[in-house]
Order: C-alpha cells, then sequence, then structure tokens
C-alpha cells in the first residue's frame, strides 16, 4: 500500500490496494466535527465523495483530506468569511502560494494564479469537470484573512450544463455576505463549510468537499 502524506496535510496514493478508514483518521488526524473526504478521478471524471466504508479501496491518484462536514447554506443563520476586511495588501500570502501549488500537485489542473480583489482573492479553475463529465470554469472566492478564515464561497460559470446538480442550490444571487458576481457572468453556489479549522483545512480540503457536494453526498 502506497500513501504518500504531503506537507498540506493531504493523503495521496501511488498504488492499489485497501485501507482502514480509522487508520485513515488517525494519518489524517480528524477531528471531532471533520470528515474525511476522497477527490479522484473515474472514468476521465474527477470526484468527490466523503469516505465512510469501513474498508477503503485505494487506486493510484486518490486524494484524502480532513475537511469540515458541508451543510447547505439556505436558511441558515450563517457569517462566512466573507468579510471584507480593509487595509491589507495585494501581495499573495505564503500560505496561500502554498497551498495553490498543492491544489495543482493533488490534481487540479488549470488552476489559475489567485487576482487581489475587494473581498481578498479570487482563484480561478478553468476546465473544471463537473459529475456527468461537463466541463467548466469555476471560481473561488477567499477573504483577506484566508486561510484564519474560510473561503467566502465558490461559483460556476453561468450557462454551466447543471443538470447533474443540486440546482435548488445554485443561485444568481448570493447570501451569508458572498458577493453577487451575476453581472460577471458567475452563479453561486450554496454550501457553507461548518467548523473550519485553520492550519489543518485547506484548499484541498475545500475543493474535495464540494466535489462531494455536488453530488449531495455530504449534505447533513
Amino acid at each position: 500500500m502506497g500513501l504518500r502524506r504531503d506537507d498540506l496535510g493531504f493523503v495521496r496514493s501511488n498504488s492499489y490496494g485497501q485501507i482502514r478508514r480509522d487508520e485513515l483518521e488517525r494519518v489524517l488526524n480528524i477531528g471531532s466535527g471533520e470528515s474525511v473526504y476522497r477527490s479522484g478521478v473515474d472514468n476521465g471524471v474527477r470526484t468527490g465523495q466523503v469516505v465512510t466504508d469501513a474498508e477503503v479501496a485505494l487506486k493510484p491518484g486518490d486524494t484524502f483530506s480532513a475537511g469540515p462536514r458541508v451543510v447547505k447554506g439556505a436558511g441558515r443563520n450563517f457569517i462566512g468569511g466573507g468579510r471584507v476586511v480593509k487595509g491589507a495588501g495585494a501581495e499573495l500570502p505564503a500560505a496561500l502560494r502554498r497551498e495553490i501549488d498543492g491544489l495543482r500537485r493533488a490534481g487540479f489542473g488549470g488552476v489559475d494564479a489567485p487576482t487581489p480583489s475587494p473581498e481578498g482573492w479570487r482563484l480561478r479553475l478553468r476546465g473544471l469537470t463537473l459529475p456527468g463529465g461537463v466541463r467548466t470554469d469555476a471560481l473561488i472566492l477567499l477573504p483577506k484573512t484566508y486561510p484564519l478564515a474560510a473561503p467566502i464561497g465558490f461559483y460556476l460559470r453561468k450557462g454551466a450544463e447543471t443538470a447533474q446538480l443540486d440546482r435548488s442550490h445554485l443561485y444568481d444571487r448570493s447570501y451569508h455576505g458572498a458577493p453577487d458576481l451575476a453581472s460577471e457572468g458567475w452563479q453561486w453556489y450554496c454550501g457553507v463549510a461548518d467548523n473550519w479549522r485553520a492550519g489543518c483545512h485547506t484548499l484541498i480540503s475545500y475543493m474535495s468537499v464540494t466535489l462531494a457536494f455536488f453530488a449531495d453526498a455530504a449534505v447533513r
């Protein structure tokens, strides 16, 4: 069994095999309120899921991370990391730079360099493969205080084929402090990561959670 732990805390498989979930939880140092997420490529489509089986099958490229449990944000009294913090510079923080490199190492290709924005940072993912194999662009909005605060929100390019997704939580208008980017061609996807842990949860965790949320598998 070949599992390699990255400096950012996620674990990647380089061979076929099996591992017990409780062993994975120990390796990832899972805390209360967290889940184990797997991200991988199946039939050319990147997928994400919550790991629930006692015995977990491994294949090359599978990436495991500890992540916050995700809930549907609509109707919740949630204040995320989306409050604008004044006075911060536009230089890319070293911690964020490391996480961008980690996203690429974890197999999330098409990751642009973050650009500064009034909210903090915008990270564009080009050609993200959604459930069903449709490819579209996505946008992650980060606060200026990231990674101390959770990502503000996740957006999909407006007009993307979303028949495989839970459309009841895809909005032109955004909520919970996330900015409305409809005029720029983005739709906000309503998924809120509870109990963000700075230094433990990363963009790799966030993407794994989001991909699982697309399939509604992580929603409680």
